[in-house]
């Protein structure tokens, strides 16, 4: 399956009029999902693809503002000839993840991306914990978050144990 450039991934955001804060945003996240990949695929016979892993983490928020943009986004890539990409961008904000397989490509993303906010560095705890603040009394979402919470970590838990380093420390780690 065909997996976009850097390039062509570029050139999709702004043909989609990707606001510059959200694409700062997703090269952040490029470069943490690129760094915890590679560390990975060092471990492993047959490592995570990293052009994939770039290609979903620069696209995962092409169409951010939008309702249910992990979905609206997985439909333009889709349209756009990339399934494999979309699958990844259709589960950046929620999957599911036992914790009892390696981490592949979609969680990796997904991991990368609660590991940014806007163009900080943040742990995955202040991430989940600040969008639950933010709820309110909406018991739903409040459920939704920390459910999601509980996923992202135990993909932190099973990336920490394959590569017997603090997530945060290797999302940072210099390139």
């Amino acid at each position: 399956m065909p997996i976009p450039t850097p390039e062509q991934c570029e050139g999709l955001l702004a043909s989609h009029n990707t606001p510059e804060t959200t694409v700062i945003h997703s090269r952040i996240v490029r470069d943490v999902a690129r760094r915890i990949g590679r560390d990975l695929k060092w471990l492993r016979d047959r490592g995570p693809n990293l052009a994939l892993i770039s290609a979903g983490a620069l696209l995962h928020d092409i169409a951010k503002g939008q309702e249910d943009h992990a979905a609206a986004g997985a439909t333009i890539l889709r349209e756009e000839g990339y399934a494999e990409v979309a699958d990844i961008v259709a589960a950046h904000n929620d999957l599911e993840y036992s914790g009892e397989l390696p981490v592949t490509e979609k969680e990796i993303v997904f991991i990368a991306d609660k590991l940014v906010k806007g163009d900080q560095m943040v742990t995955v705890i202040y991430m989940y914990d600040h969008k639950i603040d933010a709820c309110g009394n909406d018991t739903q979402k409040i459920n939704n978050l920390k459910r999601r919470k509980e996923t992202a970590l135990r993909i932190k838990t099973s990336i920490e144990h394959e590569t017997g380093k603090n997530l945060e420390e290797l999302a940072i780690a210099e390139d």
